[in-house]
């Protein structure tokens, strides 16, 4: 049985998401607009290659999970999957922004597709393995938390990292890509491509050295366990039967939808809405980013003693009442004499901006936190009846439903961009803005929605710290 591990290693571990705070904020702000925008790829074929690629990830990743929960080799369930992956996931980062041989829609279509197929295929094969450690490395409630405050904080210290240099040192104003323009400068992208990969190996190899040495006491797959398609429904069915198990799917799916919609817009966003340029907004991913860091450990310490669902749930409240607000103040200056927002361009926005943002990325930061850790609890609830630990399953399991209604949220976005004009990458900054105007009117609408229902979800949660204590005590498992 695996002894205590240290804090100063499941930091390490923790710090293996950093990958997932990369992969997000390249696709959450940079891989559409670069595509759309910069390359002219038409924004219904981007939104379908990207679909295309994330319902594929969505089927792979319960199937990678139970493969790797049935695995055996000399280097344990999981470790052969996390090392496999580094460096294809890597690669593909960069040439996804490098220069395209051709600049037809079939070929920048084809070339997008194929690239995230390999990255969504690569980030599975090094994400589900590796989260599916966590819940063997403590089995103590609180320090689930402490794992997931630190797994969070790296996740945001990664995408900060390159958010950050990417407006700092990469979309430099020149003479053609001046202002707001600069976020269109092609040649920033190439480098942003590089650095990406860079920290996508440090990240990478970091976390899965640090739990190297503990293959030898992780739990271990009976010789006679194997993966077939027919065992891997049979067990998936018995997991359904997990009532907080199918609340976290149907939670996961809600999100999956709202940020399907979203995805790959907030630099369109920061550019016509907001009318930003790079040099303006680049402090910003720094202060919200140690925002969101400050909001993933206060989580670690406000739940220490108490039930994790109960501050979920009113952090996630909170963060749906806030979130849209600078939008919709926005949107109802048209409406009303009074101005009920700063004006772009001034200082005071900047100040109301980023302290909104910090709120909101630390609320949503806590929130997730000990959404992963009730994740992680799952797995020994379901023991007790299945008498297997299905950490790959259940880590991977609102993966299935979040990518596929994200994929599907993507193609709605697609073809709600075509309806109202981003048809074209040389449209002025007039032109654009009707265009824009109605993007935000209908993700500041249908986002709250969404959100609220997954809320709702998490009220059927039903595993309490006393019935997790008592199902570690039955297991026979000693807290560590």
């Amino acid at each position: 049985m695996l002894k205590q591990v240290s804090d100063r290693f499941l930091v390490l571990y923790s710090s293996g998401s950093g990958v997932i705070g990369i992969n997000a904020a390249i696709f959450g702000t940079w891989v559409l607009i670069f595509y759309n925008q910069v390359l002219g790829l038409n924004p219904v074929i981007a939104s379908l290659a990207l679909g295309i690629a994330l319902v594929f990830d969505a089927i792979s990743d319960p199937l990678i999970g139970a493969w790797s929960d049935r695995f055996n080799s000399r280097l344990g369930r999981r470790h052969p999957f996390i090392y496999a992956s580094i460096i294809p996931l890597s690669l593909s980062f960069y040439f996804l922004f490098t220069e395209p041989a051709s600049y037809s829609q079939s070929y920048l279509f084809w070339k997008l597709l194929i690239l995230v197929l390999i990255i969504r295929i690569s980030l599975t094969f090094y994400e589900i393995p590796r989260a599916s450690l966590g819940p063997e490395l403590t089995k103590d409630y609180d320090k689930r938390n402490f794992v997931n405050g630190w797994a969070y904080a790296a996740a945001v210290l990664g995408a900060m990292t390159v958010t950050f240099v990417m407006y700092s040192f990469f979309l430099v104003e020149t003479e053609e890509f001046s202002g707001n323009r600069a976020f269109l400068n092609p040649e920033g992208y190439k480098y942003f491509g590089l650095f990406s990969a860079v920290l996508i190996i440090l990240f990478g190899f970091t976390s899965a050295l640090s739990t190297h040495r503990f293959i030898p006491y992780l739990h271990k797959a009976q010789d006679e366990a194997y993966f077939s398609l027919r065992v891997f429904l049979k067990e998936l069915y018995e997991c359904f039967s997990n009532k907080s198990w199918l609340v976290m799917l149907l939670a996961g799916g809600f999100y999956g939808l709202n940020i399907g919609i979203t995805s790959g817009t907030a630099t369109y966003v920061n550019t016509y809405f907001w009318e930003w340029t790079p040099s303006s907004i680049s402090l910003f991913p720094v202060i919200a980013g140690i925002a969101t860091i400050f909001g993933a450990l206060l989580a670690v310490l406000i739940t220490a003693g108490r039930e994790k669902k109960n501050i979920v749930i009113s952090v996630f409240i909170l963060g749906l009442l806030i979130d849209p607000l600078p939008i919709w103040l926005r949107l109802l200056d048209d409406t009303f004499l009074l101005t009920l927002f700063p004006s772009n361009g001034t200082n005071l926005l900047w100040w109301v901006m980023i302290i909104h943002t910090s709120i909101v990325d630390a609320l949503r930061a806590m929130g997730f936190v000990l959404v992963i850790s009730m994740i992680y609890d799952i797995v020994e609830d379901s023991q007790i009846s299945t008498g297997r630990r299905d950490e790959g399953v259940f880590m991977s399991g609102p993966n299935l439903i979040q990518k596929i209604l994200s994929g599907f949220g993507i193609f709605i976005l697609g073809i709600v961009m075509q309806i109202i004009g981003f048809d074209s990458n040389n449209m002025t900054t007039e032109e654009i803005q009707n265009p824009i105007k109605n993007l935000v009117i209908f993700q500041s609408v249908i986002g709250p929605v969404l959100s609220l229902a997954g809320i709702i979800c998490l009220f059927f949660y039903n595993i309490t710290r006393d019935k997790f204590d008592n199902t570690i005590s039955d297991l026979g498992y000693k807290e560590n």
